[in-house]
């Protein structure tokens, strides 16, 4: 009895079989030298060496790194291939090594330059055969106290019959600024207004600025109003 095969049937044949003599290949040859034969024999040029290590090597992955510090030291974390090292980059800078333990850890600390920090990382094998890089974290380092300047009225300022009074003043546009815990809006050239209506007396404000890297400047501003 003929059987007449579709041009579907026939290419699921064909893939069947390829798809077996590949697995066959590897079993016997390794995965390196399977994908060798498998490019002659479809005609294709063989990759590199390295390119094909680089596929198999997976990047190294962090835990998440904080956008801002205000400290020099770094701690770093992540996990990548067992048993094999991790370069670390500083500002394209191979600067440090770390570990991976046989469970795929790796942890560490990285002394941080001022401003702003390009970090990332890639596997090596014993071969020094790499991995493709790893994401690029970026952390801003700023350890100094962030400006803050208070304009108007000055401090200790006596205030007349109207008692709404505005504070103004200054800070970095990145900063955050409070009046008696109150969150106040920074325009982009950091400018800030605060309006608040004044009691019989002596009247205290306590005026915070916080940068991104958490550090803080406060000054206490009296005003007394006489009605």
């Amino acid at each position: 009895m003929k059987i007449n095969l579709s041009r579907y049937q026939k290419a699921t044949l064909i893939y069947g079989f390829l798809t077996i003599l590949f697995l066959a290949l590897i079993f016997k040859f390794g995965l390196f030298a399977a994908v060798k034969i498998s490019e002659l024999l479809q005609g294709r040029k063989p990759l590199p060496e390295e390119n094909l290590y680089s596929n198999l090597l997976p990047a190294p992955q962090f835990y998440p790194l904080p956008e801002a510090t205000n400290s020099a030291t770094l701690e770093l974390s992540g996990f990548s291939q067992p048993n094999e090292k991790v370069d670390l980059y500083l500002n394209d800078l191979n600067i440090k090594s770390f570990e991976v333990d046989s469970e795929g850890k790796f942890e560490g600390f990285l002394s941080l330059s001022l401003g702003l920090n390009k970090i990332y990382a890639v596997t090596t094998d014993k071969d020094s055969q790499q991995s493709p890089s790893s994401r690029t974290w970026t952390v801003f380092f700023q350890d100094s106290s962030p400006m803050l300047e208070i304009t108007e009225p000055a401090d200790g300022s006596l205030i007349k019959k109207n008692n709404r009074v505005v504070l103004k003043g200054k800070v970095d546009p990145t900063s955050k600024v409070t009046v008696n815990d109150h969150q106040v809006v920074v325009d982009s050239e950091g400018n800030f207004s605060y309006t608040t209506l004044l009691g019989e007396g002596e009247n205290k404000f306590q005026i915070t600025a916080l940068d991104p890297a958490q550090n803080k400047t406060e000054k206490e501003w009296a005003l007394n109003f006489q009605p």
